[in-house]
Formats: C-alpha cells, structure tokens, sequence
C-alpha cells in the first residue's frame, strides 16, 4: 500500500502542475496556444496554403454595396484572407490531431489509475469506458477533417477618412465599430454563432456557443451550452463570418497589407476553435474523470452519512475547475452578455461547509503530507463498521497527520489555497 501511494502522489502532483503551474493565459484555441499569431513564418509561407472555401464578397461599409473601389490594400487582403484561412484550418487539424492522441493515451492510463484508487478507498467497480472517452471531441475532429467550420462571409471595409459617429449613424453594418476616445482610435469587433442542431425522433435540439472577439485588443468572450455526448458530425453548421477592415488611402499600402493581415491571423488565431464547449482547451478533456466517479458512487452503497457532501469531495479530489472573466464586447445600447459570465473583481471564498472547500482543504493536506494524510485517510474509511460521518472522518486525519486542531488547520488551509487560486487567475488575465 506503502508503494502505491508513492505513485498516486506523483500523478497527483502531474495534475495540479495543469491547474496551479499554467503560465501561457487563457487560449481559446490551439492555434493561440501555439503561438500562431505570432509567427511570422507564417505569413511568409502563405503562398502554399491551399485556398479556404468559396468567394468572400468584399462590402463597402458605408453603402452596403460592393466595394469597388481601386484600392491595392483591400486587393491584397480579399486575395489573401482565404489562404490565411487554408493555413490556419490546416496547422488546426494538426495541432488537434496531435493533442488528440496524447490525451487519449494519457486518459486512458489517468482513468486506469483511478480505478485503482478508488478501489483501494472502498469504492468498488469503477471503470471508464475507453471508447466513450473523449467521444465529443472525437467527432469534432472527425468534422475539421470532413470540412472547416467557419465561412467567411465577407470582408466589410471601412475607409479611415470616413469614419466619424455621425457618418455612421444609423449603419446597422457600424454596430461592429466604436471609437475609443482613450486610444482616439476606432476599434472593431467580431461576433460569432456557433450552432448545431441536433436531431432525434421527435425533435430537434439545438446548442449554441456565442464568441466575440475586439480585433485590436485581441480580447473577447466565449459563452455556451453544453455540447451532449449524442453530437454527430452533420449535427454542426457552418459558422459565418463577417470581418471588418479599416483602410487608410493615406497610409502606405504595403504597411497596411502586413498589418492588416498579421492582425487576420492573430484575431482568428483566438476565434477558430471548434473544441471550446463550456471549457478552456487546458481543461476541457479533464472533467470527465471525476464526474464519472462521482456517478459511480452514488449508485453505491458506502458507510458515511452524509453522502452529499462526501461524495463530491472525495471524488473531485484533484479536480481543478476554473472561471475567467472575460470582456463581453457590449459595445450598443440594448446589448446585455453579463448573464452567464462574473462581473466585478474576482473573489475565491471556500468553506468546508461544501463538497468544493472540503476538497481544497484535503488538498492542501495531501500537497503537504502526500501519504501520510492518504493513507491515515483511506485506513479509516475501510475499516468502517457502521455508518459514520465522512466529514468526521476526514477532521480526524486532518488533525491527527498535521498535529494541529483540524478547525484551525482547515481555516488557514483554505484561505491558503484560495490566495493560490486568486493569482492563478490574476496571471491568466493579465495576458488576455
């Protein structure tokens, strides 16, 4: 027993390295993550990238209508923007292809592990079934391969030497414009609509995820529903896409080309990711092991009482889960994205009172006792007659490995763990 907790402690601390240790911020996508747009080789291969998609119509922003003007700069942009689509579809599917087949070797082994563990705590019969594992993610990735999801719909230009509040009064294509009297300079948006529409014999259901994106901060929102297990790859529908330039028939027009498109890339760098259901790609694949084992045993019988708070607790051991606050992009009157994300600043406040803090709280226990605290733990609950208090239980091992009264220990416990917390999202923000 002695030399299987020496190992969990290992995958323990390769577990909480993800959650505590992260230090490339929150990347919507593997793109970002890689550094995509910021890779100047890119653009310079672009000539070998093969063609994303139709036509995009190029619009003229003020009028609605075509743009024809003769402008080298919207030229050079309409000719490119499908290419920098083809490269970027493409270095996706890579990237997603690689990291596909690392978490499905690693989840497999995290969820053999597991069930070994668990076992060892009383919790008998837990298995993760190997083909379900990453069944969600599977099909997305069976789709990027079928086809892209977005479609560039059309590139909106704007002219710098137009462009004033009352120029663009009442130009519905202008909701994706404001002027930022901090910068004094115009700023652009994109929002995205990703939708699919999912059929069974009687209805259609249909599941949505909302991005947005200011194209010159590079700093957005992402809202969605949970995307089911039952997803097929038909089941998704294209994205369309409308992205605003702004040109200037003053500036040099090569300075602009590169501009313009360095930013095309960076901007769609955070936007292109099909993966990103209600959670960031560092955690997105992670979840499923602890909820999976919380299911197991409630279906079960175990000698604690207080099954509710127990449960979740021990289950959600390592689990990390993390919110981000995120700019929602309402940029017109009416516009309200606040809902479903956190306003103000960021507060973390545990209490062993539920499930959450007591897991924060045998954390910090194990971080620091490793399998002195796991295994005075795992002892008492096997050894278990009747059904006693699980909380009880966990005091006393907290009181009797650290030496300390478990209330104070438990006290400064989480309000250590909740300062860790708070500036590992003070570091994610700061480079959003």
């Amino acid at each position: 027993m002695t030399h299987f907790f020496g190992r969990t402690v290992q995958v323990a601390s390769a577990t909480l390295s993800l959650f505590f240790l992260m230090d490339a911020g929150w990347s919507q996508s593997a793109l970002s993550e890689a550094g995509v747009g910021d890779d100047g080789q890119f653009l310079v291969e672009l000539d070998a990238y093969v063609k994303y998609g139709g036509n995009i119509a190029v619009i003229d922003g003020f009028t609605g209508k075509n743009y024809h003007s003769d402008n080298a700069v919207v030229k050079a942009i309409h000719t490119s923007f499908p290419k920098i689509m083809g490269g970027l579809h493409n270095r996706l599917l890579e990237l997603e292809a690689k990291h596909m087949a690392f978490q499905m070797t690693q989840g497999v082994a995290h969820g053999r592990k597991l069930t070994v563990l668990a076992d060892t705590f009383g919790i008998k019969g837990f298995e993760l079934d190997d083909e379900s594992w990453l069944r969600k993610e599977r099909t997305i990735l069976a789709r990027l391969r079928a086809k892209p999801f977005f479609q560039i719909k059309e590139i909106i230009v704007w002219e710098k030497e137009g462009l004033s509040e009352r120029a663009l009064r009442g130009n519905r294509r202008a909701q994706n414009l404001r002027f930022n009297p901090d910068s004094l300079t115009w700023e652009r948006r994109v929002l995205t609509e990703w939708e699919v529409a999912i059929r069974n014999k009687r209805n259609v259901k249909i599941v949505n995820k909302w991005q947005g994106l200011n194209l010159d901060t590079n700093k957005g929102f992402h809202i969605s529903d949970t995307l089911p297990n039952s997803v097929y790859v038909n089941a998704f529908r294209e994205v369309k896409v409308s992205y605003p330039i702004i040109v200037s028939r003053t500036e040099d027009s090569e300075e602009q080309i590169t501009r313009i498109q360095r930013q095309i890339v960076r901007n769609l760098s955070y936007l292109y990711d099909p993966f990103s259901w209600a959670a960031r790609r560092n955690t997105r694949f992670r979840t499923k092991f602890s909820s999976s084992l919380v299911n197991h045993m409630k279906n079960r019988s175990y000698r604690v009482i207080d099954r509710e708070w127990f449960d979740a607790a021990i289950c959600n051991f390592l689990n990390d889960m993390v919110t981000v606050d995120m700019d929602p992009l309402n940029w017109l009157e009416g516009e309200d994205r606040s809902q479903s994300l956190k306003k103000g600043p960021v507060r973390v406040r545990f209490s062993f009172n539920n499930s959450e803090g007591a897991r924060f709280a045998m954390l910090d226990m194990y971080l620091r006792y490793g399998y002195a605290f796991g295994e005075n733990l795992r002892s008492k609950l096997v050894a278990l007659k009747k059904k006693e208090s699980g909380r009880a239980l966990v005091e006393q091992a907290i009181e009797e490995v650290s030496g300390v009264p478990a209330e104070t220990y438990i006290k400064a416990a989480l309000k250590a763990q909740a300062e860790g917390v708070l500036q590992y999202w003070e570091k994610l923000n700061s480079h959003l």
